[in-house]
């Protein structure tokens, strides 16, 4: 038993939705006719009996649409549906004995040139986003190195690239028209943008630790070692300590990989009296995958607490 309806994934870039219809056309020819047209998917029926011609126009805002509908009605052009974002899907009953001019909507170079100034003007504004996103990036990138930020930074200007590409090509559609493209590029565009913002923002949530440490009542004493806290860290990269201490005589604080038993980072902290004060804030380090310890060594007070983070 044949099917009599089916839904294809497909996926262009604005400034080539030429390539989508000459898709719809070609599936129209096999007696696949569009009953609704979408950015990703589009659905089908069987119908083998009838052959359309189909059109888009780009349109996000009409104040009309009854009349806006009815304008196209009068030239013969049958309203499929629109799509969120504001494309919308007409078709024409085929007739070989038409000329082509009957199968294009827009009958004048100051139509054409309307949709494709709207076109521009949405690659224009996806570019300008995508750059001053990048820019953010790259200046967190520029005071913290770190491997997210790099990731977030040249997928943002790969987003902003394209776009500019894109309105180039509005910017001259004619020059263009004809060049053979592929239904491809657009997936591979989409997938470097999920898996760069997906990395980069997992990656992000997986480098962030950080503890509280409070050791009262030691007396006269001294905590020649202690153990302080302990941090896992996922993948190798840049890493940034910051820590604030209250503490009444200097002590060490000291970072450990927990499977070499290699000490990492080593530095002094002061003492501000009974205040609180930041002893160290985003001291940078490269660390290795692995489990680490934080340790506090040669203290000899009578109490003291340290906020720590990694990040």
């Amino acid at each position: 038993m044949s099917r009599k309806h089916k839904t294809l994934f497909r996926a262009y870039f604005a400034w080539d939705y030429e390539q989508e219809l000459e898709e719809l056309d070609r599936l129209s020819r096999q007696g696949w006719q569009l009953v609704k047209g979408g950015c990703f998917h589009s659905r089908f029926v069987k119908n083998e009996g009838q052959r359309f011609r189909y059109q888009l126009d780009y349109r996000p805002e009409v104040e009309d649409m009854g009349r806006y509908l009815e304008i196209f009605r009068e030239q013969g052009w049958e309203y499929v549906n629109s799509t969120y974002n504001g494309w919308r899907y007409f078709r024409k009953a085929y007739d070989p004995a038409l000329p082509e001019e009957e199968y294009q909507i827009f009958t004048d170079r100051s139509s054409l040139g309307e949709m494709t100034r709207r076109l521009r003007k949405l690659a224009l504004a996806l570019m300008a986003a995508a750059l001053l996103m990048a820019a953010v990036e790259g200046v967190l990138l520029v005071m913290k190195p770190r491997l997210p930020q790099l990731i977030l930074t040249g997928t943002l200007l790969f987003e902003g690239l394209v776009m500019a590409w894109g309105a180039g090509f509005m910017d001259a559609p004619e020059k263009h028209r004809g060049k053979a493209k592929s239904g491809y590029v657009i997936w591979v565009f989409l997938l470097v943008l999920v898996l760069g913002f997906g990395s980069g923002i997992y990656l992000m949530e997986q480098r962030h630790s950080s503890g509280v440490m409070y050791l009262g009542g030691i007396g006269d004493g001294s905590v020649t070692v202690e153990h302080w806290g302990e941090f896992d860290i996922v993948y190798k990269d840049n890493y940034y300590l910051s820590a604030e201490t209250s503490a009444q005589s200097p002590l060490i604080l000291s970072i450990v990989q927990e499977e070499t038993g290699e000490t990492v980072y080593s530095r002094e902290l002061g003492t501000a009296g009974e205040l609180p004060y930041i002893a160290l804030e985003d001291e940078q380090m490269k660390l290795e995958r692995g489990s680490y310890r934080i340790y506090l060594s040669d203290y000899y007070g009578e109490t003291v607490a340290v906020n720590w983070s990694i990040e």
